[in-house]
C-alpha cells in the first residue's frame, strides 16, 4: 500500500484516486484467494491425512509460507514504482531483471534449507522432505513479482487471473496426493510441482506480455531496487516471523499440538482483508491532506475510517469466537476441540485490527515507523509466545500471542498520534470500538444462553448465530449502540 501512496504524492486528481481504490481492490482479491485457499487446504488435509502426516505437513508449509514471503524482500513491490516510469520497450527487460533478483534469493534460501535439513527436522523426523520444500522455494519465488508487475501497467484482470490461477494450482496439487494416500511426501512433492508450473506460466504467458526485449535492463536498476526495497523488506521480515515464530515454539515444546495449533491459527480471510479494502477508500485524501500539513482533515478521515471498520469487524471476530465449538465440531475431528481455546484467543487478536496501522504513517511519509511497530510485535510475539509455549504449551503461545498484539497495537497508536499531531488518547476511535465491543459481547453473551438448550451441532450453531445477529442489529440501535464523531477525536 506505501507503494500506491507514493504515487499519489505526485497525482491527486480523483481519476487517479478511483484507479488506486481499483488496484487496492484487486489486492484484496488476490490476498482473500491465497488466505482462502490456505483455509480450505487446511480443511482438506486434515481429513485426508493421519494425524502424524498432517502435523508434518503443517510444519512444513508454515516454513514455505515464512520462506517464500520473506524470500522476496518486498522487491517485487518496486515495479509499482519503477515499472510505470520505464520506457515501453525496457519493462519486460525490467520484470525479468527482478525475476532474477528473486531467483538468487530463493537459490540462497533453498541451499540454506538443504544445510540446515537435519535440524530443521526436529522431533518430526522430516529431514528428507526439507529438499522438496527447497526445490518449491527455488521454483517460484521468481515467480513472485507476476500480480505486482500485472498491478503496475493496469491489468488488473491479468493480475486477478494470476493469483486465482496459483491459488487453483497449490490445491490442486497438495490435495491430490493426500487424497490418495501419498502422505507428507507426497504433499511436498506436489508442492514442488505447482512451484514448477507457476515457473513455466510466467516464464511463458506472464513475462511475454510485456513489451520489450528480456535484456537492457538500465544500469543502476539493481542498486535502486535494494534502495527502494530495503526498509520494506526488514518490515516484511518481521511480519512473516511474526506470523510464524508461535508456530515454531509450538512444535518445539508441544509437538503433539503442531497440527491442532496450525489449524487453530488459521487467519480468517474476510477480516485479513477487510482493513486494507477500506483503507483504499481514504488514502488518496490522506496523502493529500498530509501534503498540505491539513491535519485536522486527516485526523477526521482516519477517525471516521476506523469507527466505521470497528461497526463491522468487531462483531464477525466476536461471532467467529461465539460458534468456534460448534465449527470445529462441523468441520474437524473430534482429536481438534483441543484447538476451539486457541482458535478464540487469535480470533480475539482480530478484534483490533479494525485499520490497517501502517496506512497512516506511509501517507505521513513515517516509514520508520512502521518498522518501528513490526518490530516491537515481533520481539514481544517472541518473548510472550516462548515463555506461554513453555509453560502451557499450545494455549499458552496463543495466550502469549494475543499479548504481544496488545502491546504492539498500543505501540503504534502512540505513532499514529504523532502522525496526526493528536495525544494517544485522541488517535483511535475509543468510543466507537469500545461500543461495538461492548454490543458484540452482550449479543454473544444472549445468543450463547440460547444455544445452550439444542444438543444437535448443527442447531445450536445456527440458533446462535441467529441470535447473535439479531442482538447485535438492535443493541448498536439502541441509545447504547449510538456514538459519532465530533471534532476529529470520537465522542
Amino acid at each position: 500500500m506505501s507503494l500506491g501512496v507514493r504515487e499519489h504524492r505526485t497525482v491527486g486528481d480523483d481519476s487517479r484516486s478511483a484507479t488506486w481504490a481499483r488496484r487496492t481492490g484487486t489486492i484484496a482479491v488476490g490476498q482473500s484467494a491465497v488466505k482462502g485457499g490456505q483455509l480450505v487446504l487446511a480443511i482438506v488435509l486434515v481429513h485426508a491425512l493421519s494425524p502424524g502426516h498432517w502435523a508434518r505437513v503443517a510444519f512444513l508449509l508454515s516454513i514455505h509460507l515464512a520462506a517464500t514471503t520473506l524470500g522476496t524482500g518486498n522487491l517485487h513491490h518496486g515495479l509499482v514504482f519503477f515499472l510505470p516510469r520505464t520506457e515501453v520497450s525496457q519493462r519486460r527487460a525490467l520484470v525479468a531483471h527482478t525475476a532474477s533478483l528473486l531467483a538468487a534469493s530463493g537459490a540462497f534460501i533453498a541451499i540454506v534449507l538443504v544445510a540446515l535439513a537435519a535440524v530443521i527436522a526436529g522431533p518430526l523426523d522430516v529431514a528428507g522432505l526439507v529438499p522438496w520444500i527447497a526445490v518449491a522455494i527455488l521454483l517460484e519465488l521468481p515467480t513472485a513479482c507476476a500480480p505486482m508487475a500485472l498491478l503496475a501497467v493496469g491489468a488488473i484482470r491479468r493480475c486477478a487471473a494470476w493469483d486465482l490461477t496459483a491459488t487453483a494450482l497449490l490445491l490442486g496439487a497438495v490435495i491430490v496426493p493426500a487424497a490418495a494416500g501419498w502422505g507428507a511426501a507426497g504433499v511436498v512433492r506436489g508442492l514442488a510441482i505447482q512451484a514448477a508450473a507457476r515457473l513455466v506460466i510466467f516464464s511463458f504467458v506472464v513475462l511475454p506480455s510485456f513489451a520489450g526485449r528480456v535484456r537492457g535492463v538500465a544500469r543502476g536498476t539493481t542498486a535502486a531496487h535494494l534502495r527502494y526495497g530495503f526498509p520494506l523488506g526488514l518490515t516484511l521480515a518481521a511480519s512473516v516471523l511474526n506470523r510464524s515464530v508461535d508456530k515454531w515454539y509450538v512444535a518445539a515444546f508441544d509437538t503433539a499440538h503442531v497440527g491442532v495449533h496450525a489449524i487453530a491459527a488459521q487467519e480468517i480471510p474476510l477480516l485479513a482483508v477487510l482493513p486494507y479494502a477500506g483503507g483504499a477508500v481514504t488514502v488518496a485524501a490522506l496523502v493529500e491532506a498530509f501534503r498540505h500539513r491539513d491535519l485536522t482533515t486527516a485526523s477526521g478521515l482516519w477517525l471516521r475510517q476506523t469507527a466505521a471498520m470497528s461497526r463491522v469487524v468487531v462483531p464477525v471476530s466476536v461471532g467467529l469466537m461465539l460458534v468456534a465449538p460448534e465449527v470445529f465440531a462441523l468441520a474437524f475431528p473430534p482429536s481438534y476441540a483441543s484447538g476451539v481455546l486457541s482458535f478464540r484467543l487469535f480470533t480475539a487478536v482480530t478484534i483490533h485490527r479494525v485499520a490497517e496501522y501502517g496506512l497512516v504513517l506511509r501517507a505521513a511519509d513515517r516509514n520508520r515507523d512502521v518498522l518501528r511497530s513490526a518490530l516491537v510485535l515481533l520481539a514481544a510475539n517472541a518473548l510472550f509466545a516462548l515463555v506461554g509455549a513453555a509453560g502451557w504449551g499450545m494455549s499458552g503461545a496463543s495466550t502469549g500471542t494475543l499479548l504481544a498484539n496488545v502491546v504492539a497495537w498500543l505501540f503504534v497508536i502512540r505513532r499514529v498520534g504523532d502522525a496526526l499531531g493528536r495525544s494517544w488518547v485522541d488517535a483511535f476511535p475509543w468510543r466507537a470500538w469500545g461500543t461495538a465491543c461492548t454490543c458484540a459481547a452482550l449479543a454473544a453473551a444472549i445468543g450463547w444462553y440460547a444455544g445452550r438448550p439444542f444438543d444437535a451441532v448443527p442447531t445450536r450453531l445456527a440458533v446462535e448465530l441467529i441470535v447473535f445477529v439479531a442482538c447485535y442489529l438492535g443493541i448498536s440501535r439502541s441509545p447504547l449502540g449510538r456514538s459519532r464523531v465530533v471534532g476529529g477525536a470520537l465522542g
